[in-house]
């Protein structure tokens, strides 16, 4: 609880002080949220650290390889990063470039998870072939 109540202070006084900010210097205000954001990162990978050790001892009590799980969870981190890079250039006023990244992202994502989907498919072939 206390690290959402730290991460809202975080949050809005970066939304208040980059608001001002854009009228006169939208420069300064964007190196704001972007250090909000690095700010932010840094409890989001802290508060991270648990869930990740669970997950691990959730992959070693379910016998799942760590090739397929590593997959998984860099997929998600693409999606995460993609997600705040892309609102960063939206906030700059740069939206094509945030579009780009998104798309970059979903396609990275998708090269990503190949070696899961490549699993799948063999386990398919096994269940047909048997």
């Amino acid at each position: 609880m206390r690290e959402l109540i730290q991460v809202s202070v975080i949050g809005v006084v970066s939304v208040v002080l980059a608001s001002l900010l854009k009228k006169n210097n939208k420069e300064l205000a964007v190196l704001l949220t972007i250090a909000a954001c690095v700010l932010v990162g840094i409890f989001v990978v802290r508060l991270a650290e648990p869930v990740l050790e669970f997950l691990i001892t959730l992959r070693n009590l379910a016998g799942i390889e760590k090739e397929l799980m590593a997959p998984l969870l860099k997929t998600v981190g693409i999606g995460l990063l993609t997600q705040l890079c892309s609102s960063v250039c939206v906030d700059a006023g740069e939206s094509a470039i945030g579009k780009l990244i998104e798309l970059c992202g979903s396609i990275l994502a998708i090269y990503t998870a190949l070696p899961l989907l490549e699993a799948v498919i063999d386990m398919i072939q096994r269940m047909v072939g048997s």
